[in-house]
Order: C-alpha cells, then structure tokens, then sequence
C-alpha cells in the first residue's frame, strides 16, 4: 500500500461506523452495560471516533498531530479491552476478531496520516 493511500480512506466514517456498531451490540444488553470493561470500550470507541474527526478539522498540522497521536494511542487502548470482554463473556470470540481487524486498519492509516504531518 502506498503511504498516500490515507488520504482515500474515509476514517471519520470508519471510526463512525466502529462505534455505531459496538453501540449496537450492546444496545439490548443492560447487564453488560453494567461492567466497567464494557462502558470503557464504548467510551474509547466514541473518544477515537472525535479525535479522528477533530484531526481531519484540524488547521494546523502540529493540532493535526496530537488529535492522531489521541487516536492512535486509543485503538492501542481499545484491543485490551475486547480482550477482557471475551475473558469475561461479553463479547464473542467472532465480533472482537471482526473488531480487532477494523481496528488495525484504522491504526495503519492513522500511522500514515500521522508520518505524513511530521516535518
């Protein structure tokens, strides 16, 4: 892939979708909403969806920076997570699989934008 293929890829709508789809998940599920692991996941989910928006906002490339260096730094936060729901059977081996890979994605073109704000 070639390091300007970021520019291509929607990653506000990614992040969107990410989100819309764990608050799917768990819409229906008053018990799991009632862990600590569960309501953080959404939260860094929802926290990475803004970041990316506010980075594709940004007017200036070091504001760009620090946006994708919060986002980056919450895809890394949100795997553990899934991890721990799985441990905790509040989420299926399949869907963390699912969002694991979306995540990693969103991760790589984070990393592209990111290298190419940096002087």
């Amino acid at each position: 892939m070639a390091p300007s293929d970021f520019l291509s890829v929607d990653l506000p709508a990614l992040c969107g979708d990410l989100a819309g789809e764990i608050n799917k998940t768990y819409q229906n599920l008053p018990w799991a909403l009632k862990h600590e692991a569960v309501s953080r996941l959404k939260r860094q989910v929802h926290e990475l969806s803004q970041a990316v928006a506010k980075a594709k906002d940004s007017a200036t490339p070091a504001r760009t920076g620090r946006f994708l260096e919060q986002a980056l730094s919450l895809t890394h936060e949100c795997v553990p997570l899934m991890s721990l729901c799985v441990r905790k059977n509040l989420l299926s081996p399949e869907l963390q699989d699912r969002w694991a890979k979306r995540l990693n994605e969103i991760d790589r073109h984070l990393g592209q934008w990111l290298k190419a704000c940096l002087p």
